[in-house]
């Protein structure tokens, strides 16, 4: 029989509608939905709760705060409430201008960094001591506001580096799930994904 996996909730953070879909801000979203494609799922509204959901067969349920970002906390507490889970149980995938796009970093608690996203759930959680993923964006160009950027689309020239980048992601999750969040770490951490071959 399998095991659990490492993570039962798995949050990616975003704006919702079309106009954020492509934005350095959805890049959790992103992640979620080739996820979800990968296994053939499809997100279902559940308003009650403020997020879009996938529930996969491994066991994971994969979490779309529709909320806006800044009250992306709203929609954490919610599902771990219902599905009755401690932060244990969760991962929050997100946007990082301080790494280079193509490159992630996972940790098991830390800083909101000044994500407004992860600013909203350490004050609904009312603690940081909660898994996350980040993934690089790039830094934040001279005579740009932070908004502005983190709002904007992807480039075409970036395309390749964000795929890489979101198969790197998944990679690491499923990493995380079957040999835990410190081998994980040691294995992604840091690893540009244009670079990274598929783990055997």
């Amino acid at each position: 029989m399998a095991s659990a996996p490492a993570f039962r909730l798995i949050i990616g953070l975003g704006n919702p509608g079309p106009e954020y879909l492509f934005t350095r801000h959805n890049v959790g979203f992103l992640v979620l939905d080739a996820w979800a494609d990968e296994e053939g799922m499809a997100f279902r509204d559940e308003r009650s709760r403020h997020a879009k959901v996938a529930a996969l067969n491994s066991g994971e349920r994969l979490v779309k705060p529709m909320t806006y970002m800044n009250e992306s906390g709203r929609a954490v507490t919610a599902w771990l409430d219902w599905l009755k889970l401690t932060i244990q149980d969760l991962l929050v995938v997100v946007d990082d201008v301080a790494l280079p796009l193509g490159q992630i970093r996972l940790r098991p608690e830390g800083s909101s960094g000044g994500h407004n996203g992860l600013k909203s759930i350490e004050t609904h959680l009312g603690t940081n001591s909660y898994a996350r993923l980040r993934c690089g964006v790039d830094p934040v160009p001279t005579g740009w506001a932070m908004d502005r950027w983190v709002l904007s689309r992807f480039r075409t020239e970036e395309e390749d580096a964000l795929g890489r980048m979101i198969r790197t992601a998944r990679m690491a999750i499923d990493c995380c799930q079957r040999e835990g969040i410190a081998v994980a770490m040691n294995r992604f951490n840091g690893v540009n994904s244009v670079e990274t071959t598929p783990d055997k």
